[in-house]
C-alpha cells in the first residue's frame, strides 16, 4: 500500500491548506498521526471518535480488513467501466492490485492461523460504506466520475489508516496478523 498512500498524500497535500492544529469533527477528536503528518484540516479529518476505541478479536480484525479490501476492489472495478482518464485508470489499477494482494494474504493468514473471520457491526459498517460509495459512483460518468472517484479513494484510504492506527492494530494479538496490518 506504499505507492497508493504516497499518491494519496500528494493529492491530499495539493488540495488542503495544511493546518497543524488539533483536528475536530463536531464532537469527535482525530488523533491519528497520518492526518497530522498530511496536515489535513478539520473538515477532512477521518471519522474517529474521541471515546475509547472499540477493541476486536483477531477473527473480527481479519473480517473487518477483508470487508474493507473487498469494497476497494469493487470500487476499482467501477472505475474501469466509467473513466476514460488514464491517470484515474492507473490509480484504479494500482488500488485493485494492492487490495487484491492484501485479500490473498488475509486468506492465507486465515488458513494458516485457523481463523474464521467473525462478523461484527464494524464489518457491516465497512461493507455498507463501500456499497453506498459504489451506488454514488455508478451514477456518475466522465470528469464528474473521475473527480468523485479520486476524492472517494482519498477519503476511504484516510479513514482506513485511522481505523488501522486506532482500532485494528491495537486489537490484534497474533504476531502474523499484526505484521500484516502494519505492512498494509
Amino acid at each position: 500500500m506504499t505507492r497508493p498512500f504516497a499518491l494519496l498524500v500528494t493529492l491530499a497535500l495539493a488540495g488542503c491548506a495544511g493546518s497543524m492544529r488539533e483536528n475536530r469533527v463536531s464532537d469527535r477528536t482525530t488523533t491519528t498521526t497520518a492526518v497530522i503528518a498530511v496536515g489535513l484540516d478539520a473538515r477532512d479529518a477521518p471519522r474517529v471518535g474521541s471515546a475509547p476505541p472499540e477493541t476486536f478479536t483477531d477473527d473480527q480484525v481479519l473480517a473487518i480488513l477483508s470487508a474493507y479490501n473487498k469494497g476497494e476492489v469493487g470500487l476499482t472495478k467501477i472505475a474501469h467501466g466509467r473513466s476514460k482518464d488514464t491517470r484515474v485508470l492507473s490509480l484504479a489499477k494500482l488500488f485493485a492490485e494492492d487490495h487484491a494482494k492484501a485479500l490473498t494474504e488475509e486468506t492465507r493468514l486465515a488458513a494458516q492461523l485457523v481463523m474464521k473471520p467473525a462478523t461484527t457491526d464494524k464489518m457491516r459498517e465497512v461493507e455498507h460504506a463501500a456499497a453506498n460509495d459504489a451506488a454514488k459512483l455508478e451514477g456518475l460518468s466522465g470528469a464528474d466520475f473521475d473527480v468523485a472517484f479520486v476524492g472517494n479513494q482519498a477519503d476511504r484510504e484516510r479513514d482506513a489508516l485511522a481505523m488501522l492506527d486506532v482500532q485494528l492494530i491495537p486489537s490484534a494479538r497474533v504476531p502474523d496478523l499484526r505484521a500484516h496490518l502494519a505492512d498494509f
